[in-house]
């Protein structure tokens, strides 16, 4: 598994695991230093740790000073305790952690969601998160699954999925159900949950960092500037403005003065932009509108317009999913960023 920690100092409070976790950590390239609590609590130069480690096997009196001690400092604390999920803990019950992924680079996924991964005996994934995790997991002995669903490409059914889940974790299985962004951003993780609660089988859930705020973000956008916007409202574009199954009040979103952040909306986008241009009170055909594609990845690209020219813009430039689409004065003004 590959958490960039290079050359980052790591303290791991002394534990009977501890040497396996600054292992583990030093194979990411943290220079580690293994101490009892009251090496750090006196520690000349606390400041030179990048991150407090505390094992979940650790039986010091002295942890919630740890904790404390390295909250004065702002060193981030990763508390392992409680986290123990092998099978003698669950009786020989499966469990299934959540976990989301971030917008797609493997350097994005939280330091719990890469454990997890690390830990897994079997990993359901998309291609939308950081699959290169999951490959690093299934040299390390995990088994994967492709559960993908490309937009207009490969799909695979979400009740089988829900199903496969429910089978490798009654099979007494770790089992990681990894996801682009995060999974409850229109990413089906209620339904997943729904589907193990109803099996009986414990479910973890790790947050990820949603798609919709992060490509912008590593774009060079921010979403909100001070006297500039007071809202920022997300939608999926999947289905488009006037179809039967859609449950979105377009009319009322053309009229917002803030930043509308669209996923899933490349096949849709041309209507979108006619319906929220004609709405009365609707967006100027001037509105910036800003789309990142393959946002964080080697590929990611930028492209810029007027919503009056966004349905050709996305013709001519050959826009295609993963993207995000900004709309809103807020795509105007791109930061430089390093």
């Amino acid at each position: 598994m590959t958490l960039r920690l290079s050359n980052l100092t790591v303290f791991v409070l002394n534990s009977p695991s501890s040497a396996v976790v600054a292992q583990r950590l030093e194979s990411q390239g943290a220079v580690t230093v293994v101490g009892e609590a009251s090496s750090f609590l006196n520690d000349a130069n606390p400041a030179r740790f990048a991150l407090a480690v505390i094992p979940g096997d650790v039986a010091s009196a002295m942890v919630e000073q740890v904790i404390d001690h390295a909250s004065e400092w702002g060193i981030p604390v990763d508390d392992q305790r409680g986290q123990d999920v092998d099978q003698q803990f669950r009786g020989g019950q499966g469990i299934v952690t959540l976990v989301g992924g971030g917008p797609g680079h493997p350097d994005l996924i939280t330091i719990a969601g890469a454990r997890a991964l690390a830990e897994a005996d079997v990993i359901l994934t998309d291609h939308l998160g950081p699959y290169s995790l999951a490959e690093e997991a299934a040299r390390n002995g995990a088994e994967i699954i492709d559960v993908s669903k490309l937009p207009y490409g490969k799909q695979v059914a979400q009740e089988r999925t829900n199903a496969m889940l429910v089978e490798k974790a009654t099979m007494g299985k770790n089992v990681v159900r990894l996801k682009g962004g995060d999974s409850f951003i229109f990413g089906r993780g209620y339904e997943e949950w729904a589907e193990l609660a109803a099996a009986g089988i414990p479910v973890r859930v790790i947050p990820g960092v949603t798609s919709a705020t992060s490509a912008p973000a590593v774009a060079g956008f921010s979403l909100t500037h001070r006297g500039l916007n007071h809202d920022v409202t997300l939608v999926s574009g999947h289905v488009p403005p006037g179809n039967p199954k859609s449950t979105t009040n377009w009319e009322a979103l053309a009229q917002m003065t803030g930043s509308l952040i669209l996923i899933m909306a490349v096949k849709n986008a041309a209507a979108i932009a006619e319906v929220l241009m004609e709405t009365k009170g609707g967006r100027a055909p001037s509105t910036p509108v800003a789309i990142v594609e393959s946002a964080s990845m080697s590929e990611q690209r930028v492209t810029t317009c007027d919503l009056g020219e966004l349905a050709e813009v996305v013709e001519r430039e050959g826009v295609k999913p993963p993207a995000i689409f900004v709309i809103g004065e807020a795509a105007g003004k791109r930061m430089e960023l390093a």
